[in-house]
């Protein structure tokens, strides 16, 4: 479960549709891998919740966590949170996370590899958010 406060936001409404009730984790998560497929960019899912501690009022959340299969802890995830109003579906997302490199990159080389990659990972990611606006 992650902590509401440990999100970063990227984007507050990153997208909506007013048929609302086909957009669901399952629609987004199959998008995202065909694209992600055609872009050789590797991609894994966890579906998971929010918590949210607001005065004495608990709130939790369903979302759906990206991330890379082989780095799953030491790169920055992505989780794509949906919210309804009536028939319309709000997708939002946002950061969670650290980057091993990207923040303790003192004494880097620009020019690393694992950088690099870590980069190039993140950039290709954005660039399939966009492809995939409603």
């Amino acid at each position: 479960m992650i902590d509401a406060s440990e999100l970063r936001e990227i984007h507050p409404i990153y997208c909506y549709t007013p048929k609302g009730d086909t957009v669901t984790f399952d629609s987004i998560k199959t998008l995202i891998e065909r694209t992600a497929k055609v872009h050789f960019v590797p991609v894994a899912f966890e579906l998971s919740e929010i918590s949210s501690n607001n005065s004495s009022t608990v709130t939790i959340e369903d979302c759906l966590i990206i991330y890379h299969p082989k780095h799953r802890n030491n790169y920055i995830n992505f989780v794509i949170r949906i919210r309804r109003d009536g028939n319309t579906a709000y997708i939002s997302k946002n950061e969670y996370g650290t980057s091993s490199l990207l923040f303790n990159s003192d004494g880097l080389n620009e020019e690393d590899e694992n950088l690099i990659a870590e980069k190039k990972y993140y950039e290709s990611l954005h660039a399939i958010f966009k492809f995939l606006k409603c």
